[in-house]
């Protein structure tokens, strides 16, 4: 492989969303990885510190207990429910903020799915760019 072609795939390989409600918007950026204790996170944008999309599939979850979310292991392609998500749309952490329990499936290529708010405020898709990685 050449040079150019190894950019070109390292390039392909960042992770992307599209946010379809409350509003359009395509971010990429951040990162996806699986903890040690089973947990998915996909965090994607372009501010890390305040990625615009946010999940957790998992018993790591910061407050999944507290928010009674699904303690489930990550174990691949599939439909997870009842897990926390946050849609961050604003340009602070309390402006067109969008947060809560929601369904999460994971396609069967392990690095892509879609993702919706149970209160139906907020839906969409991403991609990891690869299939994610501890």
């Amino acid at each position: 492989m050449n040079i150019l072609a190894l950019l070109a795939a390292l390039a392909s390989a960042q992770p992307t969303a599209t946010i379809m409600k409350p509003k359009s918007i395509t971010v990429s950026g951040g990162q996806c990885r699986i903890k040690d204790d089973g947990t998915l996170g996909v965090n994607v944008g372009p501010n890390a510190a305040m990625p615009t999309l946010a999940l957790t599939i998992g018993p790591g979850a910061f407050m999944a207990k507290d928010m009674h979310a699904n303690l489930a292991k990550f174990t691949g392609p599939g439909k997870y429910q009842n897990e926390l998500m946050a849609l961050y749309l604003g340009k602070t952490a309390t402006e067109d903020v969008y947060m809560g329990l929601g369904t999460v499936t994971i396609n069967a290529d392990g690095k892509s799915g879609s993702f919706a708010l149970n209160d139906g405020k907020g839906a969409g898709t991403f991609d990891c760019g690869a299939a994610p990685a501890k």
